[in-house]
C-alpha cells in the first residue's frame, strides 16, 4: 500500500510540474548523466554536464549538479531540498517565477558581477531558507 501511495504521490507532482520535468528529461537525454547523486522528496538528483559558470538546476523531479560539485553537499541540497520546493509550489509557473528569472540574473551576475552575491537573488535565498541553509 505505501508503494502504491509513494508512485500516486510521484505521478501526482510530477504532472504538476510536467513543464520543468519534460525539459529537465530532454536535458538528461542530452548531457548523459554522469551518476545518480541522491533520491529525496520525490526527486532525484543527478550529476551531469551543464553549461559554464552554473553549478546546478532544478527542473521539476530532477537535480542536476556540475560533476565537480556532486561531492558538495550544501550545493547538492541547495538544488535538491531548496530549488525543488518552489517546483512544488509553483507547478506549471516554476519556469516564469524561479527559472527564467534565476537564469537571467546568474547571466548578469556573470556579465557584471558587481553589486551584492549571486546568493541574495530572491530564488537563491528562497531555496536556501528550503534547504536549511545559510
Amino acid at each position: 500500500m505505501k508503494k502504491l501511495c509513494n508512485a500516486l504521490i510521484f505521478g501526482l507532482l510530477f504532472l504538476w510540474q510536467l513543464p520543468q520535468n519534460l525539459v529537465a528529461l530532454a536535458w538528461l537525454a542530452v548531457s548523459r548523466p554522469v551518476k545518480k547523486i541522491a533520491y529525496r522528496h520525490y526527486c532525484v538528483a543527478y550529476a551531469a554536464r551543464l553549461p559554464r559558470n552554473a553549478g546546478g538546476v532544478s527542473l521539476g523531479s530532477f537535480a542536476i549538479v556540475s560533476p565537480a560539485l556532486a561531492n558538495d553537499s550544501k550545493v547538492v541540497r541547495h538544488e535538491l531540498d531548496g530549488h525543488t520546493v518552489d517546483s512544488k509550489i509553483f507547478g506549471p509557473l516554476y519556469l516564469l517565477v524561479i527559472g527564467l528569472p534565476s537564469v537571467l540574473h546568474l547571466a548578469w551576475h556573470v556579465r557584471f558581477g558587481k553589486g551584492k552575491s549571486y546568493h541574495d537573488f530572491y530564488t537563491e535565498r528562497w531555496a536556501n531558507r528550503h534547504a536549511g541553509l545559510r
